[in-house]
């Protein structure tokens, strides 16, 4: 089955097929973010080095931009594919998000995909791309009280309503006074929750 195919949920696997191809595209997913943490570094070293002329430095960035964008946008539909691949089976794919806000704009510092409770850290694009997910705009005056009224619906639906295990939600949000006033977050999810309103 190629990466790129999503797997459709109401066809289901027999178990020994769906453990084969759910470790293995676990592994694909891990090599696929190596490469690009390693694309980015590239890039940024690139964009740091002062002895290349400036011209022949955009010259070979540009390419290289390119080449990364393309690597992400595979890796956030595989993402999207592996995750339903474990909601058809005995496998816990949950995301959490550290980010901070400031009126409501959302600036994303980490994100991390935990399968069976083992985390593993994805690109920050993919973290900033699952923000969007969330109910934090611009314009809402009380960007706080909108997450928290958001995430308690989400508690409610998976931690009590099915009564699933009770440590897939978690929610902790710091405000900060001073120097600037701001928000900082981490959330805690099933990745049903964000691949959800992905393909919303």
């Amino acid at each position: 089955m190629d990466g790129s195919e999503r797997v459709n949920p109401d066809i289901a696997l027999h178990p020994a097929v769906h453990e084969v191809e759910f470790w293995k595209r676990y592994r694909a997913l891990l090599l696929m973010t190596r490469r690009l943490a390693e694309g980015e570094r590239l890039i940024r070293a690139l964009q740091e080095e002062t002895a290349i002329p400036e011209k022949t430095r955009d010259e070979a960035i540009g390419p290289l931009k390119e080449e990364h964008a393309q690597n992400f946008s595979a890796f956030h539909d595989f993402l999207v594919n592996f995750v339903s691949l474990a909601l058809q089976g005995l496998h816990r794919a949950d995301i959490s998000l550290e980010f901070s806000f400031t009126e409501g704009v959302p600036r994303c510092h980490r994100a991390l995909l935990h399968v069976d409770g083992h985390p593993r850290d994805l690109p920050v694009e993919e973290g900033r791309r699952l923000l969007a997910c969330l109910p934090l705009t611009g314009e809402d005056p009380h960007p706080e009280q909108s997450l928290l009224r958001f995430y308690e619906a989400m508690e409610q639906r998976f931690d009590r309503d099915q009564k699933g295990e009770l440590d897939r939600c978690s929610l902790e949000i710091r405000q900060e006074i001073y120097p600037g006033s701001a928000f900082h977050a981490r959330l805690h999810l099933p990745a049903q929750v964000f691949i959800e309103g992905i393909s919303r």
